[in-house]
């Protein structure tokens, strides 16, 4: 056989050993926990390699910089958002609300806040980090309504800049401020806060038996009145270390969710009701 014949090299054994696939999580999940002793200015690749329990020849494969780690740990804490695409604007809308929620859980806002707070001082990971981060975010959510522009769910016209806007800055609001600010406080005797809104659908369905996906839900509470306070998403405290993020982390739809999206709904059409007060 002659020695360049392709037959004799693919019965050759491969040399090294297969790539691990658990490294990545153990990296970014000791990046993470990194971040939230040093902050950005105190980052080390070399204890990430230590509390991670991989070589740092190993992390650099991955992540040529230092940079490039912290860029990718801190991804993993924003909110990650991805277009849904349920075929739905209310469907779509409830599956992102509970994962924009999900970035203001412990102990990820809390380290979230500090490295933003350091990054001023990082112009260009600053920028990539809006850029990869927060700005990917909103797109998803602006396509979510230019999607349902261009089913004919909304108006021919609607800015979507300013409904994807006015939907993050709800959610964003009421946690930078507080529920109490806004009147949402559990009086004695309210619901657990903890548990998901009971008649919530599931966000990652279209609606059930309705011909027009952005007609309202006969189900679901007037967008124009008052109602009780609902609860608040469930609130991991991030034992076990910090939560990697993503989508799947996202919590439960809550009765708030519900009141946003058709609060939502209906501004698209151009009939939006006042904002309920109570929840």
């Amino acid at each position: 056989m002659a020695p360049d014949d392709p037959a004799e090299d693919c019965s050759r054994p491969r040399r090294g050993r297969p790539r691990d696939a658990t490294i990545d999580d153990r990296v970014l999940r000791a990046a993470v926990e990194e971040l939230a002793d040093q902050g950005v200015g105190g980052f080390s690749v070399n204890s990430v390699a230590a509390r991670a329990g991989v070589a740092k020849r190993g992390i650099y494969a991955r992540w040529p910089t230092r940079d490039g780690l912290v860029l990718a740990a801190l991804g993993t804490l924003a909110a990650g958002l991805v277009p849904p695409r349920t075929g739905s604007l209310r469907a779509d809308l409830l599956r992102l609300a509970p994962q924009v929620d999900a970035v203001f859980t412990e102990p990820r806002m809390s380290i979230l806040a500090r490295c933003l707070a350091e990054l001023s001082r990082y112009p260009d990971l600053y920028a990539a980090f809006r850029r990869e981060s927060v700005d990917r975010c909103a797109a998803a959510v602006q396509d979510a309504f230019h999607d349902a522009r261009l089913r004919g769910e909304t108006r021919p016209d609607l800015d979507t800049d300013l409904a994807a806007s006015a939907f993050l800055g709800v959610l964003l609001t009421r946690q930078a401020f507080g529920r109490q600010a806004f009147g949402y406080g559990s009086p004695p005797g309210s619901p657990d806060p903890g548990s998901p809104d009971p008649g919530s659908p599931d966000p990652g369905s279209p609606d059930p038996g309705s011909p027009d996906p952005g007609s309202p839900d006969p189900g679901s509470p007037d967008p124009g009145s008052p109602g009780p306070d609902g609860p608040d998403p469930d609130r991991p405290d991030g034992t076990g270390g910090p939560d990697a993020g993503g989508p799947d982390a996202a919590g439960p739809v809550t009765a708030f969710h519900r009141r946003l999206v058709e609060y939502s709904l209906a501004a698209a059409r151009d009939s939006a009701p006042t904002l309920p007060v109570g929840g």
